[in-house]
């Protein structure tokens, strides 16, 4: 009886141990989403940031041409 016990209380830890490992890989995808995201708004500034230097640079003609 209780070596049925224990080998129950063994495939019990292996099965939490499992479930621990493949819970830090899906951390790691969480982690890589999250640096995606961080990308797009890096491409937004710079398009924003490109539009408004040139915006700048068009009234800057404007005025000397005027």
């Amino acid at each position: 009886m209780a070596e049925s016990e224990l080998k129950s209380l063994e495939s019990w830890m292996r099965e939490i141990d499992k479930k621990l490992d493949n819970h830090l890989v899906h951390t790691a995808s969480d982690i890589a989403q999250i640096k995606n995201d961080i990308d797009w708004i890096k491409r937004f500034f710079w398009l924003v940031a490109g539009i408004s230097i040139t915006a700048i640079g068009g009234a800057l003609f404007g005025l000397i041409l005027k």
